[in-house]
């Protein structure tokens, strides 16, 4: 059978170089997936074409202009910046053996030089639907008729007298598409043509593609290839039906990709098709381009939603060869099997080495129970589920149910006994089956909860873990874990003891919990470095001497403290976020085991549950790139704008432009977000500056000379090196006025003038003599009345002003004028900051127990702690916000353009920030506070439209205040409500706290509260 021109890649994947080398993925599932489209800055969702420049830049045509991509940002091209530009709808991109592009448009042809971008306009005028290069200077362009672009000039190609719709290379020969007939037409002149079936005349035809010595066709009604008597025939291939097909790939190590009507289809090497629909994307894989850059990522190109890359994962999936459910709730590696016991959401079998999945208890056994925990023990397979548990025997493949009293019980935990026998945890407490008798164990009634999470049996001493908190048990005693922490009543999801009698414990709602050997309790949760919670199971590798843990959301991993560590963990290394996803799978979705049996460890990999199968990741994964990032500067504007030539290493700046922004990057299309950048410009700037991911660097009123522009770019986990480093002299020359002509022209006019000014002064020294004291005596008079009326102005001039004289901030007069002006700009721009999901958000801010201060200490140092939280408030904002003194101690910020999502973890994180802060009073000493934050968005999303009066936000963040003063002060509190509440409620904003109130009795309205407690 004929494989398809499809698209799969081996990458140079950032996370997962040093682990996988180039080995292609083996399931479609193994691939890491991103998205951008037009709120991340791409002119248009809907793509047309991609390629790729000598630089490394992506280039992508979309419907409403051209774009470059460094893999953080876009650059837009159109026909308002480039006039040669034939049309901003693109529909083909191709890079010529000599580095220049050409675009086929709308409305004709253009190119472009990419070290240049200076674009060249064509005398083709029709629609380009296909570019095709036949010879090192030779470009063959489809539009309605067969054109030729030799050394920059367009003839005509006779031979076909038919409109053009597809072509595509094979060796020395090109194949032409038209609406009736295929044209084989050689270099030399020579034509065959090829007769198309009735199906593909009456239907377009989107794709050519030669491979495997035979031609290709992606058509509307479906896929078809040339055979070996030529003849158009249809592609019989499993799994790719008859509908419409866009676009054909073959990748450079083989493997195939075609996209399909609403599905994708992907087939690995010597392996069966395998496909993605619209549902498992998140969006319609209408494919319209796929194209494979330098370093083997592939990108799709969408109809309709944007730009998409697929890459190599740091892990991939496993669904066992005749598995029917993708659903793996539990697994546990079974040594004398070598193989892992998977629990899916109807079955029970084993994954075998080669990859098969081996059915044990099928769905009509299984019934509709769920397996938390298995035990392989002799030829006996125990199950523990939500209805009980399970007894499988591999002798004669029967189910029982052993125990009487533990039918209906759920069944959480099966695990061994330190000595003999097993145990059974679950909700009625836990059991010892010593195999021959059932018994509960004596503690069970002493446990706040009986419901029984995880089992560490050390020998002499058991732990316990339960819904309510953590037991010890030795010595006949059942003792409490981790009195006076938040571990006393925490819900525990999983327990790991080490050799140096270091524990671990992991919770459901508290975070990870570490016991030193000396008994030293320490808490990891959000506010301090854990990156994932709730953390439902731990692994410990003694080789590579890693913890690892898992989330509902993805996996991180650290290495356990040592004894200088001070008891904290130096770092967590998050292997998959909640952000990261893989192709038909949703983001977050990794390690969503059940009960006891989340990991296991198998063929050097640890193996999580999914809904998508069991996800695979190595031990010894290595997370350090050893790719080197080579800085690209992109451009200098002041001004004007000026770019640079690849061979270019000096610029040299108007006279007038002594303000400057200097634009640069570095292309990693893979993570973006994991490249820092430091600068500095040598002659000015006295270190370097550290900038984090900005790409700008921004100098203003820079003296003339000579400069040295610097920056580096660095991995978050590399150092900074040389080897990474691009240098760019800028030469600012002097002005006129700063040469040492202008300025001996100006002392000499001032000689001149204090020459003259010598003169009078002694010519007119006697007449003033005279005058003086009775100009004297005028003037003292006339003082007197301008001070007793500058007094009068500077009084009015402090009622007038917009700023607070003692904290520096805006005051309310200001917010009063500009909140206004800021609501009409909204109102203009409302349906973009929608689409956007920005808003203006109102925090009101209340330093609580302000009082105390100025009592204890005095009004003095109250001033000065109300100009430290100023300070504080100024320092946590952004340029585009602005902060208010409200009144005494409380403050407003009013943060325009926001993220919605964005404003509750902005307000927790001022609610932290002030509560860590030490504040400094005059006598040397430091005081602590808190402070309570109420906060409302602008416009409010209500029935029948929405609240669009700022002054109503303003109230329902008091009320929100108000609310966190009444419940203990120090949180941050909103107003939510329920969808069915109507805008006209708060017609009468005269009584709000009455509306209010009425919500919240009626359950329409109700308050969020996070409260920071360190």
């Amino acid at each position: 059978m004929i494989s398809v021109r499809f698209s799969l890649l081996v990458f140079f994947a950032f996370f997962s170089i040093a682990c996988f080398g180039r080995v292609s993925p083996v399931s479609v599932y193994d691939f890491d997936i991103k998205h951008w489209n037009s709120a991340d800055g791409l002119s248009s969702n809907s793509v047309r074409a991609i390629s790729q420049d000598s630089f490394g830049y992506v280039w992508v045509g979309t419907l409403y202009g051209l774009n470059r991509f460094d893999g953080h940002h876009f650059t837009q091209f159109s026909t308002k910046t480039s006039r040669q530009l034939a049309s901003n709808s693109i529909n083909k991109l191709l890079l010529d053996q000599q580095g220049y592009m050409w675009v086929g448009t709308k409305a004709g042809l253009s190119g472009f030089n990419p070290q240049t971008l200076q674009f060249d306009r064509y005398p083709i005028l029709a629609e380009v639907t296909s570019i095709v290069q036949v010879a090192p200077e030779e470009i063959w362009v489809a539009a309605e008729n067969l054109f030729k672009v030799k050394q920059g000039k367009v003839s005509r190609i006779h031979s076909i007298k038919e409109a053009v719709m597809q072509m595509e290379v094979a060796g020395d020969s090109v194949f032409i598409s038209t609406s009736k007939a295929l044209f084989k037409l050689s270099l030399q002149g020579e034509i065959e043509q090829i007769a198309l079936p009735e199906e593909l005349q009456q239907h377009p035809l989107y794709d050519l593609s030669w491979f495997n010595n035979t031609l290709h066709f992606a058509s509307e009604s479906g896929y078809f290839h040339l055979d070996e008597n030529q003849q158009v025939a249809r592609c019989d291939i499993h799994g790719v039906d008859n509908s419409a097909v866009y676009k054909m790939f073959k990748d450079s190590s083989g493997n195939d990709w075609i996209s399909g009507y609403n599905k994708l289809y992907h087939r690995h090497a010597g392996q069966e098709w395998q496909h993605i629909s619209a549902e498992e994307l998140g969006s319609s894989p209408w494919f319209s381009d796929i194209f494979e850059d330098k370093d083997h990522n592939i990108w799709l190109a969408s109809f309709s939603e944007g730009l998409y890359r697929a890459s190599p994962g740091k892990m991939r999936r496993v669904v066992g060869k005749g598995q029917q459910d993708m659903v793996v709730r539990s697994v546990r590696y079974s040594a004398r099997l070598d193989s892992l016991l998977v629990a899916t959401q109807t079955n029970v079998g084993l994954l075998k080495a080669d990859q098969h999945f081996l059915e044990l208890v099928d769905h009509q056994s299984l019934g509709q129970s769920t397996v938390y925990d298995f035990y392989d023990s002799s030829n006996l397979l125990w199950l523990g589920t939500d209805t009980g548990l399970l007894l499988y025997n591999f002798d004669d493949g029967q189910i029982s149910r052993p125990f009487e009293e533990l039918i209906g019980t759920s069944i959480r935990v099966v695990q061994p006994h330190s000595e003999t026998g097993l145990w059974f945890g679950g909700a009625s407490g836990l059991y010892h089956y010593n195999g021959e008798v059932l018994k509960a164990a004596p503690f069970n009634a002493d446990l706040e909860s009986a419901f029984v999470t995880v089992i560490e049996d050390q020998g002499q001493e058991l732990l316990v873990g339960t819904t309510s908190g953590l037991y010890a048990y030795q010595h006949e005693k059942l003792n409490r874990v981790g009195l006076g922490t938040p571990l006393f009543g925490a819900y525990i999801t999983s327990v790991l003891s080490l050799s140096d009698q270091q524990l671990l414990v992991a919770t459901l709602d508290d975070g990870l919990f570490i016991k030193s050997p000396e008994g030293q309790w320490q808490q990891y949760d959000s506010s301090n470095g854990l990156p994932l919670d709730p953390v439902v199971s731990l692994w410990y590798d003694k080789d590579s001497d890693y913890l690892w843990a898992s989330s509902l959301k993805g996996l991180f991993r650290f290495r356990p403290p040592a004894e200088h560590d001070g008891g904290k963990i130096v770092n967590f290394e998050l292997i998959l976020s909640p952000y990261d996803r893989q192709l038909g799978t949703a983001p977050g979705r990794c390690c969503n085991g059940a009960g006891h049996s989340k990991v296991a460890k198998w063929q050097d990999q640890l193996w999580y549950p999914s809904l998508k199968g069991l996800v695979a990741v190595p031990i010894s994964l290595t997370l350090a790139s050893n790719r080197s990032l080579q800085p690209l500067l992109q451009e200098i504007s002041g001004q004007k704008s000026y770019r640079l030539l690849p061979e270019q290493h000096q610029v040299v700046l108007e006279t007038s432009d002594r303000n400057i922004s200097i634009r640069y990057s570095a292309l990693e299309f893979i993570k973006a977000n994991s490249v820092e950048f430091r600068y500095q410009l040598l002659g000015f700037d006295q270190e370097w500056q550290q900038v984090g991911q900005r790409r700008e660097a921004i100098y203003t009123n820079l003296p003339p000379g000579s400069y040295q522009f610097v920056v580096q770019a660095r991995y978050a986990s590399q150092n900074w090196t040389e080897q990474q480093q691009l240098t760019v002299e800028l030469v600012v020359p002097r002005l006129f006025t700063e040469t040492i002509v202008y300025k001996g022209l100006w002392a000499l006019l001032v000689i001149l003038a204090l020459y003259g000014l010598a003169w009078l002064w002694r010519r007119n020294a006697i007449m003033q003599q005279q005058e003086l004291t009775k100009l004297v005596r005028l003037r003292t008079a006339e003082l007197e009345n301008s001070n007793s009326r500058l007094s009068e102005l500077n009084e009015q001039l402090s009622q007038l002003t917009h700023k607070d004289t003692l904290t520096g901030l805006r005051n309310r007069r200001f917010m009063f004028e500009q909140l206004p002006k800021d609501v009409e700009q909204y109102q203009h721009n409302r349906d973009a900051m929608l689409q956007q999901g920005k808003c203006i958000a109102l925090l009101q801010l209340d330093m609580d127990n302000f009082k105390a201060i100025n009592d204890a200490y005095g009004n003095s140092a109250g001033d000065t702690v109300l100009q430290q939280i100023s300070g504080l408030l100024l320092r946590e904002s952004r340029g585009a916000d602005y902060v208010v003194r409200y009144a005494g101690e409380q403050f407003v910020l009013v943060l325009r353009d926001v993220e919605y999502a964005s404003v509750r973890d902005f307000a927790l994180q001022l609610n932290q920030l002030v509560a860590q802060a030490n504040f400094q009073i005059p006598d040397g000493r430091t005081v602590s506070l808190t402070c309570s934050i109420g906060y409302s968005c602008f416009p409010l999303e209500l029935l029948g439209g929405q609240l669009i009066s700022w002054e109503i936000s303003l109230q329902l963040a008091e009320i929100a205040l108000n609310k966190v003063k009444e419940s203990g002060r120090n949180g941050c509190a909103t107003l939510d409500f329920d969808p069915q509440v109507d805008a006209f409620e708060f017609e009468d904003s005269g009584h709000i706290d009455m509306q209010i109130e009425k919500l919240l009795a009626d359950g329409l309205a109700w308050f969020e509260l996070k409260s920071y407690r360190p």
